[in-house]
């Protein structure tokens, strides 16, 4: 979000409820654009237009929309006079999945053999994973760059496609294509391992000509898909 964006309000602009359907967002802005003569082409001004368009392409974006609410959300705190965040779920990884935050059933015996029966993520806590006495010589068999695919929300159907920059047995760096913010969990899978990662902190960067999110990533779990390239005991 540019420093332009920071104090504005979408829902505002286009004159629609925060909950509005998609449909009814389109709606609003076609007939601001077309009826109501704010495009260019009908003698409308440039800087309203662009305004307008940013304001539907944010608020008809599902990512863009989440990040734009939760923004609003942050300045309401502010101006009710606390900017601090609400207090975070604690999740006890034994009895919940850490990303969809369901129950999964198992023991602490079983989580390392089994995902998670909602989304599939993996349950093994990295607390309960061990070094082996050769780890450090097995981890430079896993390469530093794999291709992975994030899942930002467990509800997501099409992941976005992130490559890592560096691993280890607690976490990694990788390049992502959208935002994301500090703290957040993320379901991380590749063909070597699936794990759910918390972001420890994240930079804007550039990969060619595209706009990146670098990120670094602590494992909060771990299950590997095969053994060749595994530095971690599976044994707690």
């Amino acid at each position: 979000m540019s420093e332009m964006d920071l104090d504005v309000n979408y829902y505002t602009i286009l004159g629609v409820h925060r909950a509005a359907r998609v449909d009814v967002i389109r709606v609003h802005y076609r007939r601001m654009m077309q009826q109501d003569a704010n495009h260019p082409d009908l003698g409308g001004d440039t800087r309203k237009a662009a305004l307008i368009n940013k304001a539907y392409a944010v608020l008809s974006d599902p990512t863009k929309r989440r990040e734009h609410d939760a923004h609003l959300d942050f300045l309401g705190r502010v101006a009710a006079g606390s900017a601090a965040a609400p207090a975070e779920k604690v999740l006890d990884p034994t009895r919940e999945c850490l990303f969809c935050e369901r129950p999964h059933g198992y023991g602490a015996s079983d989580l390392a053999e089994f995902s998670c029966g909602t989304c599939g993520s993996a349950l093994q806590p990295v607390d309960n994973l061990r070094m082996e006495p050769t780890g450090q010589r097995s981890m430079h068999r896993l390469d530093r760059t794999l291709d992975l695919t994030m899942f930002t929300h467990w509800r997501q159907k099409k992941g976005f496609v992130a490559r890592t920059e560096d691993i280890s047995p607690q976490g990694l760096r990788m390049m992502a294509p959208c935002n994301l913010q500090r703290d957040q969990h993320v379901r991380l899978v590749s063909s070597v391992f699936d794990a759910i990662g918390k972001i420890s902190h994240c930079e804007p960067g550039r990969s060619g000509w595209r706009e990146v999110t670098i990120a670094g990533v602590a494992f909060l779990t771990l299950r590997f898909n095969r053994a060749s390239g595994v530095f971690v005991s599976r044994r707690a």
